[in-house]
Formats: structure tokens, C-alpha cells, sequence
């Protein structure tokens, strides 16, 4: 009896606790699961929040039901006071309302981050994660190009996509602008499928549940993580404490190491709570940059008249942002077409299947990080669901709004150049938070001046903490930030697991 207690002590305090059943924290349970590690992956959100359902045929929703976003309640802005943070409180987290665009950063990402200066500087190259990236594509069954391109390199795709002709004069004029026009990689982007889900890719449907079947990897909902127990004597965190949004009861579950992938917001803010002797402003913020170089993708919405013709809605185009040479450093933009099974159906409707007289885009933006713009911990507030009340201070530079305009003007004329006589009928840009890409706050640096994690996602001044979602982005490149925060959890995911079993933690 006693040896059975003592081996399911010792069990229990060699998991790993993973935080957040979001895509990076599916990728961490998943690679940590291959390498062999138990692991216990806490969810806040209920299994049977979110109940949805899409079917795709040939890679085009035929059917989408899923319920709205919701505003998380506590969230105060100080700077910009139109500034919005939306949760989704359950197993997939914002993976049950993504778009599934999948672009990797490219090798100019990182160099326009380092040419920045030294703040801005990644602790991690292209080459670093390109192996990661070749293992995370095939989880989500991508559908783009083959091709290399300067500005968005190709990955291991599942189905491959080219433009239709309607795009090949553009394509020219882009080339010729500094930029390139490409598909949009997808996840899921060609298959015929039906997910319980309100996104065809819900990374705890498509990657934790299967994980659980084939062992190593259990899944506890309900469970709001409040802080991390450090301990002064052992120098690690030992535990992990939450609060079960069922009964309100607090829990508390020893531990081996701690990946935390709970999001931007919510990771800030767990690592602010985790307050101790040693760390009397937040687990291992040594250097007061924790929550700090909060950033986001501003961006803006167009829609644009065709009169001299119509244009392909299928496959989405992406225009890349432009050349190094062409744009200040950390402010560029690039533009994403809609496209989707809605587009097809107006189309038909116009008697142009596949075509309409207008185009719609996202144009995704950047913004410098900054020390300034930061989320914190608000004192004065009460504490609801078991998470506290925050303020959030950021905003959008001026030059952040101009390179959205720029951009605008830079695809109305290459439309011009290829004889479309283009008519802008819709302009917008988003209030911060709209784009769902909050990001920074607990940063990647190879200084713990300006970054709160090593070049393995690990914390500088607590070993056996990763952080592995966007909180770590040391900038914001103008991609959707998914794929890369996967690949960056699956390889300190990989490496963490390395460590535990080399004795090296």
C-alpha cells in the first residue's frame, strides 16, 4: 500500500502542467505526449461551452454554426479607451472562431526585427524553427503554394493551390511593387470534412483529443489557473494553483514543469499573480518587463468596386507586405482576400460562378512593441470567475494607421495598373483588440532586459517555465501569429522534455 501511495506520489510531481488547450497549447501537449512525458493539460473553459459545427466540401464551408465572441468582463483601457480583449472560454480557446490562416514568418521577419535594434532583436532565427515548422504543418493539413517566395516561404503543405488567371497581371505588378501575390495557406484549406466545431481546425478537437486516446496526455476543464507556486528552496515552481469554475473550490497540483499557453492576456496575467518573496512582481520579472511590449495587429477592412470586370474569390489571395528596402523597420502590411463558401454562392447568384465585381480584404498591419504599452494586474477592481480585474494601456502609433492607409493605396493602384479601374466603397480600421491577435507581454530576448524568456521559450530566472503562446513574440510580424506560436511551442516543448529526462532540470 505504501509503495502504491509513493509511486503515484512520485507520478503526480513528474507531470508537466500544460496551460491552455489554445493551438500552442495543443502543440505542447502533443509533442510532450510523443516524447513520452505525462501531462496534465488545464483548460478554463467547459468541454461543452462550445458546441459547433462545420462542414466542408472540397475546402469550402457548406454549413458554420457557432455562437459570438463575447468582450472578457473586467478590462479596463487606459490609453486608447476603444481598446477590446475577447476570450472564448472553452477547450480550443479562439481556435473555435479562426480564420485557419497558416503563413510562416519568413527569414525577413527576423531580419527586420534585428535591424530594429537591440530591443527588438529575436533570441531565435528562421532556421531555428524551420525544422518546427516541418513537423507542426502536417497537423493541420494545409492547402497553399509550393513555392518559395521571399516574403512568405512555402511549407509542408497537404494539397497544393495556385491562382487562378483572373490574378496573373497582378501578380506581375506585385512583383514589380517589392511584394508578392500568393494563395493563402490554409489549415484544413482542401479537404472534405465536418467538425464539431465552429472552426473546421479546433486545436482540442483535432489535436488534444487525440492525443488523450493514445495516452500521456489528461485533460482537466474548469479549471482557471490563479498562479504559480514557486518554491524558494528547490528554486522552481513546484505547483500549480486554480480555481474550479464549477464548485469555486481552489486546487492545488504539484508538478514537474510548467508550459504556460493560456494567451497573451490571460499568461501576463497569471505570471503578474504568481508573486512571491523572490519575485514580489511576478514569477521571474527580474527586470520589471513582464506584461510589458504589449502589442497587437491593427488592421483595416476595404472593399473595392470592380467596374471594368470581376475578379476570382477561390482560392484567397495574399498579398505580401513589401521588401525590407521598401518599408521602416516593424511597420509593414500585407492584404488577405475573403473568400469562402458565402463569396461562392453571391457568385453564382451574379451569374459569374467563382467571380464577382468586388473584392474584400483584411489588411493585417504591425506596430513597434513598446515598454509603454503594457497590461496589468488592477488592484482596485473586484475579482470575478476567479480572474482578476486588468488594465490594459495600448495603442496604435501614428505610423501604424499610415502603413495600414499605404498599403490600401499600394493595392488600388496595382488594381489600376492591371486595368480594373478600382473604386473604394468600404474603408475601416478596426479598434484595437479587433484583429484577436494580442501579443507580447512576456517576451523572447536573449537579455532579461527586454525579455522575460530564453531562445527555448524558457523563463531566464525560473528553469522549468515555458511560455510558448504569443505572449513570447518578441515583435509582430504582419502574419497570423498561429502557426509560428505551434512551432514555437512544439520546440520547447521538445526540448523541456529533452531536459526532464537527461536529469538536466
Amino acid at each position: 500500500m505504501v509503495g502504491r501511495v509513493y509511486r503515484a506520489l512520485v507520478a503526480e510531481k513528474g507531470r508537466v502542467i500544460v496551460i491552455g488547450s489554445g493551438p500552442p497549447g495543443a502543440a505542447a501537449a502533443v509533442f510532450l505526449g510523443r516524447a513520452g512525458l505525462d501531462v496534465l493539460l488545464l483548460e478554463a473553459g467547459s468541454e461543452t461551452a462550445a458546441r459547433g459545427l462545420t462542414v466542408r466540401i472540397g475546402g469550402q464551408t457548406v454549413l458554420k454554426r457557432r455562437h459570438a465572441l463575447v468582450k472578457r468582463e473586467g478590462v479596463t483601457p487606459t490609453a486608447d479607451t476603444r481598446a477590446e480583449v475577447y476570450e472564448e472560454l472553452s477547450p480550443g480557446g479562439l481556435s473555435n472562431h479562426w480564420s485557419c490562416a497558416v503563413p510562416r514568418f519568413s527569414r525577413e521577419d527576423f531580419a527586420d526585427a534585428e535591424r530594429a535594434g537591440e530591443p527588438f532583436a529575436w533570441p531565435v532565427s528562421y532556421d531555428d524553427l524551420a525544422p518546427w515548422y516541418d513537423q507542426v504543418e502536417p497537423l493541420l493539413h494545409i492547402a497553399g503554394t509550393p513555392n518559395d517566395h521571399e516574403q512568405l516561404t512555402a511549407g509542408k503543405i497537404t494539397h497544393s493551390r495556385k491562382l487562378s488567371a483572373d490574378w496573373a497581371d497582378l501578380q506581375g505588378a506585385a512583383q514589380r511593387a517589392g511584394r508578392t501575390l500568393v494563395p493563402m495557406p490554409y489549415a484544413y484549406g482542401g479537404e472534405t470534412t465536418a467538425t464539431l466545431s465552429g472552426t473546421v481546425f479546433n486545436s482540442f478537437v483535432r489535436l488534444v483529443k487525440p492525443a488523450q486516446r493514445r495516452g500521456h496526455v489528461t485533460v482537466r476543464c474548469d479549471a482557471r489557473v490563479t498562479r504559480l507556486e514557486w518554491s524558494p528552496t528547490t528554486r522552481s515552481v513546484e505547483a500549480v494553483v486554480f480555481r474550479n469554475r464549477q464548485t469555486g473550490a481552489v486546487e492545488r497540483v504539484p508538478c514537474r514543469a510548467v508550459v504556460v499557453a493560456a494567451g497573451a492576456i490571460n499568461t501576463s496575467q497569471i505570471l503578474l499573480e504568481s508573486t512571491s518573496g523572490d519575485f514580489p512582481n511576478g514569477l521571474g520579472n527580474t527586470h520589471g518587463v513582464l506584461g510589458r511590449y504589449f502589442h497587437d495587429h491593427p488592421v483595416g477592412k476595404v472593399v473595392i468596386d470592380l467596374p471594368a470586370g470581376a475578379m476570382s474569390v477561390h482560392p484567397a489571395t495574399y498579398l505580401t507586405r513589401p521588401t525590407l528596402d521598401r518599408a521602416p523597420p516593424l511597420y509593414a502590411a500585407a492584404c488577405m482576400q475573403w473568400s469562402g463558401g458565402g463569396l461562392l454562392a453571391r457568385s453564382v447568384l451574379h451569374g459569374k460562378p467563382g467571380r464577382l465585381p468586388w473584392i474584400g480584404f483584411s489588411v493585417f498591419g504591425t506596430m513597434a512593441p513598446s515598454e509603454d504599452d503594457w497590461v496589468a494586474i488592477d488592484p482596485k477592481q473586484p475579482a470575478s470567475d476567479g480572474a482578476p480585474a486588468l488594465s490594459l494601456n495600448i495603442r496604435y502609433a501614428d505610423a501604424a494607421v499610415q502603413t495600414l492607409e499605404r498599403t490600401r493605396d499600394d493595392l488600388i493602384e496595382l488594381l489600376k495598373e492591371t486595368g480594373f479601374d478600382p473604386r473604394v466603397r468600404v474603408w475601416k480600421v478596426e479598434d484595437i483588440g479587433k484583429s484577436y491577435h494580442y501579443a507580447g507581454g512576456c517576451r523572447m530576448h536573449a537579455s532579461p532586459r527586454f525579455g522575460m524568456l530564453d531562445k527555448w521559450n524558457r523563463m531566464h530566472a525560473v528553469r522549468n517555465v515555458a511560455v510558448v503562446d504569443s505572449a513570447a513574440f518578441t515583435t509582430g510580424p504582419e502574419k497570423n501569429p498561429v502557426l509560428t506560436a505551434m512551432t514555437l511551442a512544439a520546440r520547447a516543448s521538445d526540448r523541456l522534455a529533452q531536459d526532464i529526462k537527461h536529469g538536466d532540470l
